[in-house]
This record gives C-alpha cells, structure tokens and sequence, in this order.
C-alpha cells in the first residue's frame, strides 16, 4: 500500500485561524490537509467517505456497541438517521486500552493513527467501497496536548511505516 492508497486524514474544527496554524506544519503531506466546519460542513465539503470517533463518540454517532477490542479500531456503517444529518458513510471508532496502561499523549497518537489505517486497511481490502479520506478532530490527534511539529512528525512516521510494511 503505498501513501497514495492509505486514506488522507481531513483535520477539521470550527475555528479556522487554528486550522491555519497547522498549515506550516502539514506542508509535504499529501495524505493531511485541513477543513473548516463541523461534521456535517466538513462531509460535504471534502467529500469525506468516514469520521474517526473515540468509543463514545461511536456509540451515539454510529451505533457502535462495546465491548471494544483493545488497542483496535473498526469500521461502521453510519445509521440511517445519521447520514440524513450529513454525516458520511462510515465511522472509524477506537480506540480503547486497559484500565491502568501507562499512557502518553505521543503514545495515544502513535495507537490511534495505527489503528485507524490498519482498520481502514483491512475494510479496504474486503470491500468493493473504498474509504479515501477519513475526518478527525484536533483533539484526536493531541493538538492540544502535543506541539504540532510533533504531531505531524509522529503522523509522517506512521504513514512511512505503513508504506513500508506493505511492500513485504
């Protein structure tokens, strides 16, 4: 799978100032680009085929039902009701981890980006439906807990690393 198969990653919020700030950090990563709006604005507007939700997010967005695989993200079809809102097909919900693992913010985004592009991978592969551009919050992605350098390093890394794991 090389960077131009793996999904790009939509990174949306309502304010678009801070959106322009990750900019600089984003440059020369095809696979990352930046949208303004909500959810709804954001599918529309990017024609985002999923969202990536934490567990609880899943629930009330997609109809995800626990319990949730550890260290694991899935796909989910959207609900009716929901795609009627605007939303796109499919939600990509994870991850959870066991009570008491030690974590870190660097670490939480390293196991969140790894698991959205190895369930994207995986329902990719068995579906005629592709899904090539997945939305997620800032928040998700440790904006506020990381420096974006960082950020966009650690996601730089994954996405190389996928490329190389998938040519053995």
């Amino acid at each position: 799978m090389t960077t131009s198969e793996l999904p790009q990653l939509i990174v949306y919020s309502a304010d678009s100032a801070f959106l322009e700030g990750l900019k600089p950090f984003s440059r020369g990563l095809s696979y990352v680009n930046c949208e303004t709006g909500t959810g709804p604005q954001v599918t529309a507007k990017a024609r985002l085929d999923a969202l990536w939700a934490t567990p609880m997010a899943g629930i009330e967005l997609f109809g995800a039902t626990p319990p949730f695989p550890m260290f694991e993200a899935r796909v989910h079809e959207t609900p009716a009701a929901q795609l009627r809102r605007g939303m796109p097909k499919y939600g990509v919900v994870g991850v959870t981890v066991p009570t008491g693992e030690r974590r870190t913010p660097e670490g939480d985004l390293r196991l969140i980006i790894s698991a959205l592009l190895k369930a994207v991978r995986n329902f990719n592969s068995r579906s005629k439906e592709k899904i090539k551009r997945i939305g997620i919050l800032p928040d998700d992605l440790q904006l506020k807990k990381l420096d974006p350098g960082t950020v966009f390093a650690i996601i730089r890394e994954i996405y190389q690393e996928q490329n190389r794991t998938a040519g053995t």
